[in-house]
């Protein structure tokens, strides 16, 4: 099975629209698996900040069996909406009836995923050397543009890993 591994920033508007080109190009390819890389673009560019709650609940979510697709879609739904922020009342409210609010406030409230978060900042920019988001990696190079992305094969020269 190939896999693609996804770097992505909620708080990042190009992955919003790469989110959308994921679910158009992942139909009819259930051969394909996604690992899913949170990482915070801010602490690539040495910006202050709090540790993103949305960033968090994706390790929620794949702890407790939560769909993650259903958990983007929620969470881009919020960006879409301009309700995306680092408000932890705010995620509660959206969402409410989707997942176990109660243990994901007290997840979030006592850092349950930061150093897991920070784990993976570290793997997409110290280790990978990816620098945008969202990008896209197959066979340990990075997808540049839609021909690679939908031939599923990264050049010789992609940052981020070469083939």
């Amino acid at each position: 099975m190939k896999k693609i591994e996804v770097f992505f920033d909620y708080n990042c508007p190009s992955c919003l629209k790469g989110y959308e080109q994921l679910i158009e190009f992942m139909r009819g390819k259930p051969h394909l698996e996604i690992l899913w890389h949170p990482c915070e673009i801010r602490v690539f560019k040495n910006e202050p900040g709090q540790t993103d709650i949305g960033l968090q609940g994706v390790y929620f979510a794949a702890d407790n069996n939560i769909d993650l697709w259903r958990y983007h879609e929620r969470i881009f739904k919020m960006v879409r909406d301009e309700l995306y922020n680092n408000d932890i009342n705010n995620f509660i409210n959206a969402f409410d009836g989707f997942l176990n609010t109660r243990a994901f406030r007290h997840a979030i409230t006592t850092g349950k995923y930061i150093a897991r978060l920070k784990k993976s900042n570290h793997y997409a920019f110290k280790k990978t050397g990816v620098h945008v988001v969202p990008t896209y990696r197959v066979d340990g190079g990075c997808l540049q543009d839609r021909q690679e992305f939908y031939g599923l094969g990264p050049s010789d020269t992609a940052y981020g890993g070469t083939k």
